[in-house]
């Protein structure tokens, strides 16, 4: 598998992204996306929005077929490693989860912020 990184994810998957929204995922602006090869196709893809000493997890996506096979928790943990190295001054990773993901979360150490009725779940990460 390979991974690339680009922040205008409808010009390298945008079937990808077509399926994504037709299951429900909102996009927001200024995410730095992390797309999933298995050769050359794109299996998933991963945002992670910055700021100065904080960032928020956003847009996880898995093709169906792909699902259940831990790919999400290795994209978690892409992440969580990516932003040690690279934005070592972000200390504070949120994310915003479905009960799909939330144990995804909880296995890399998240902790539970709040819970929403729509069955969103917030969390927080402490990156040290």
């Amino acid at each position: 598998m390979t991974i690339i990184q680009t922040h205008n994810i409808d010009s390298v998957c945008p079937d990808l992204v077509h399926l994504a929204k037709k299951e429900g995922l909102l996009f927001s602006s200024n995410i730095m996306f992390f797309v999933v090869f298995n050769e050359n196709d794109p299996i998933a893809f991963f945002g992670l929005k910055l700021y100065a000493t904080s960032a928020t997890m956003k847009c996880s996506y898995v093709i169906k077929s792909e699902r259940g096979g831990g790919l999400l928790y290795n994209m978690t943990e892409y992440r969580l490693k990516w932003l040690k190295l690279n934005r070592p001054k972000i200390k504070i990773v949120n994310a915003n989860t479905t009960k799909m993901s939330l144990n995804t979360h909880l296995k890399h150490g998240a902790n539970i912020q709040a819970r929403y009725k729509n069955g969103i779940t917030k969390l927080w990460y402490e990156i040290l």
